[in-house]
């Protein structure tokens, strides 16, 4: 039987009813493709710059502080007769409050030091790290550097090498609980500082005692005490064995650094 121009006619507009469902269907499908691939563009290009700058958080310097993470103390600060021709010969020193050959190099070396810095022949700069973090119960490597990096954002240098002696000077064992914090904070107000109590409970200086490490790391420093004058590490050596130097050692290497 033969079909009518009228049911051809229904059938023609069925068909292109259908045609366009079906292209609707497709566009949507095709919308829906690339909302996806915008939005996992739009993620990989978030993850790759959180990549590049893992934290945006700004990390407190402490002021008086030198750019490599150090205080430094020239003979100037400590003497008004140092000769103002005098080309002082650099010292650092990286060292952690609970490293025990620190304190005995502070004790045997630290004397000698002060006199070759009020002389005008050193500058000495100490370089906290907190390299000791398992060496303790209370993480006292961390909290005896932060409170002494408070000092010096505080009261400046002199101050901090008041704190450097006090904290060496009443090392704690290693294993076990260190100084309080309230011991920190009764030693800053002896060695010139205020109250630093919020910055030892805020750590506020965690942070920039962190990249000091890698800074320390990344110039080669793998032990404390680590003395260097001039650049070059100064140690002692006894039968092939090295420890660390004493004041001949040291005044040794300054008069071939004369």
């Amino acid at each position: 039987m033969g079909v009518g121009a009228g049911q051809r006619q229904e059938l023609a507009d069925s068909i292109r009813q259908k045609h366009r469902k079906d292209t609707q269907r497709q566009r949507m499908v095709l919308s829906i493709f690339v909302t996806i691939g915008v939005l996992m563009s739009a993620a990989s290009l978030i993850w790759i710059q959180l990549r590049a700058n893992p934290s945006d958080a700004t990390v407190a310097s402490p002021q008086n502080a030198t750019e490599d993470y150090g205080f430094a103390i020239t003979p100037d600060l400590v003497s008004d007769s140092v000769n103002a021709d005098a080309n002082p010969t650099e010292i650092k020193i990286y060292e952690d409050f609970l490293c025990p050959t620190c304190s005995v190099f502070h004790e045997e070396s630290g004397d000698f030091l002060n006199e070759q810095l009020a002389a005008g022949n050193i500058s000495l700069t100490y370089h906290p790290i907190a390299f000791l973090v398992n060496a303790s119960t209370d993480e006292y490597s961390q909290r005896a550097s932060n409170a002494a990096v408070c000092v010096a954002d505080q009261a400046g240098v002199l101050a901090y090498a008041s704190m450097h002696s006090l904290l060496m000077e009443n090392q704690p064992a290693q294993g076990g609980e260190g100084l309080s914090d309230q011991e920190l904070i009764t030693f800053a107000e002896q060695a010139g500082a205020g109250d630093i109590s919020e910055c030892v409970a805020n750590r506020t200086f965690g942070p920039w005692l962190e990249e000091a490490l890698k800074e320390a790391k990344r110039v080669d420093v793998s032990a404390t005490p680590t003395i260097r004058i001039d650049g070059v590490n100064v140690v002692k050596t006894i039968d092939g064995k090295e420890s660390i130097p004493g004041p001949a050692e040291l005044e040794y290497v300054l008069k071939e650094n004369q």
